[in-house]
């Protein structure tokens, strides 16, 4: 069975972008509108955050929404709920963005196989330590055809990096920046120079995010990522202007690269 992510490269042509929600916010409708929203509008891939309490990865946008949730009750059995509504109304591939406490919690395989069941195509865990064979996830994961996408960020060493991207399937996901998630004015010369390094050292897809905000930003980055992903600048829109801006923001993106 071919996994959703690698249907999805098969075309080459132009940039995908990835979005990003947070399960349950402001609540399970507007998730379900949202999704619905980003995959008409041309989006590839949707990550959907499982909320935690202690989101190192995040910024104060998505960490005030992952505290926002959690105050109001959702949990992971609606996270694999939600995913399975997502994947009634969109057919693009949707990975649980996680940090490796909440499958430990419960156990791997027990969280891989509920992950399997909602329609996962894909885990992205910052935390998870890739490089080092203290577990089975991995395996587990791939057992049922979910692929584990490496985070990696430019301060990486060039040892670490090698390791992982020989051990990697699907794409490559490296910040835009060193440190959380959230928008930035401009994208640093640094971040430039580590995806062209990045280009030549694999051939699996590159998604880049970590503060884009801009469809100016998104054009800069073309050639250099085969993906880029957006989150809290989505979650600042939908906060400020409701779905509408989050919608007008979407379809300004998919005329510019041409992908709705």
């Amino acid at each position: 069975m071919i996994n959703k992510i690698d249907d999805t490269f098969k075309n080459k042509n132009n940039m995908k972008v990835m979005t990003h929600i947070v399960a349950g916010y402001p609540d399970i409708k507007t998730n379900l509108e949202i999704v619905k929203i980003m995959a008409d509008s041309g989006v590839s891939l949707i990550e959907v955050q499982i909320p935690f309490s202690d989101p190192l990865a995040d910024g104060p946008t998505i960490m005030k929404a992952n505290q926002y949730v959690l105050d109001k009750g959702i949990r992971l059995k609606d996270c694999f709920s939600l995913v399975e509504e997502i994947n009634k109304i969109v057919d693009i591939p949707i990975l649980f963005m996680s940090y490796i406490n909440i499958p430990y919690r419960i156990g791997f395989e027990n969280f891989i196989q509920n992950s399997y069941d909602s329609g996962i195509s894909g885990f992205i865990i910052p935390d998870m330590p890739f490089d080092e064979e203290i577990n089975n996830f991995f395996e587990l994961s791939l057992n049922k055809n979910i692929y584990v996408i490496p985070v990696i960020s430019p301060d990486i060493i060039v040892y670490r990096l090698t390791k992982i991207l020989q051990i990697s399937k699907g794409f490559v996901y490296t910040t835009l920046k060193v440190g959380v998630t959230g928008v930035q004015k401009n994208i640093k010369q640094e971040s430039f120079n580590f995806l062209n390094m990045l280009r030549e050292k694999t051939n699996l897809p590159i998604a880049g995010g970590f503060g884009i905000s801009s469809i100016e930003q998104v054009n800069q980055l073309s050639g250099l990522v085969d993906v880029v992903v957006i989150g809290s600048h989505l979650i600042n829109l939908l906060d400020l202007k409701g779905v509408s801006g989050v919608q007008l923001f979407l379809k300004e993106l998919s005329t510019s690269l041409n992908i709705a």
